[in-house]
């Protein structure tokens, strides 16, 4: 429990890309999963399972500034953005009296960039990317799936 009840908050994020550390993100996201179907036979309850496929992916939102960045070294050994090579996304949850927490999103792929704005926002520019994450999440350091 954090002091006074004070658990983390933006303040206590920090986000590493391939760009190096960033202070120019205002929101990321990030999940996984493995869905089951349910196997039957004789009668309506299931009699086992079977496993799907491994899923995992994730959002952030940048300012303009970050993004150019960021697309400037995605495209530094030629190509376009969607050209790069999978690259990790770390993020850090480091509060003054707990410890640090670390999510480390192995091989990210960018799949997609959006932009939108409107007269009388704050932040015209900022730039949503979606990107999907070719190996398993590791939360704080634990692999959400064994790799075979």
């Amino acid at each position: 429990m954090g002091i006074n009840g004070r658990l983390y908050d933006w303040e206590d994020v920090s986000i590493r890309l391939p760009s190096g550390e960033t202070v120019g993100v205002t929101e990321i996201g990030y999940k996984d999963g493995q869905d089951v179907d349910p196997r039957y036979g004789r009668g309506s309850t299931p009699r086992g399972y079977g496993r799907k496929n491994y899923e995992a992916s994730g959002s952030m939102t940048l300012d303009r500034d970050e993004f150019d960045r960021l697309a400037r070294e995605l495209t530094a050994t030629g190509g376009g953005i969607y050209d790069h090579v999978p690259f990790p996304i770390v993020v850090n949850y480091a509060n003054e009296d707990q410890g640090t927490i670390t999510d480390t999103l192995p091989a990210c792929r960018i799949t997609s960039f959006d932009t939108s704005g409107s007269q009388g926002e704050a932040n015209v520019g900022a730039v949503k990317c979606e990107f999907k994450i070719l190996e398993p999440i590791l939360w704080n350091g634990l692999p959400a799936k064994r790799r075979r």
